[in-house]
């Protein structure tokens, strides 16, 4: 059986422009198994979004979600 691994790369974070609404934060998305991923494709959502789905992967699929994020802590 194939265990399918995803990959979430952090691009950026990007402020809202109009009062209220949430930071964005846009992802690349690698998806396959643990030996070969191939991109996935892009996604942008916001913050709370972006945990959410995150949460929620990693409870259904544990340590075969990965993020990557270089702006941790900017």
């Amino acid at each position: 059986m194939r265990h399918h691994s995803f990959k979430f790369t952090v691009l950026g974070r990007y402020p809202a422009r109009l009062k209220g609404n949430e930071t964005a934060v846009t992802l690349n998305v690698a998806a396959g198994d643990e030996n070969h991923k191939v991109y996935a494709g892009t996604l942008t959502m916001s913050e709370s979004e972006w945990e959410a789905l995150h949460r929620a992967l990693k409870a259904s699929l544990h340590d075969r979600v990965e993020v990557e994020d270089h702006h941790e802590g900017r």
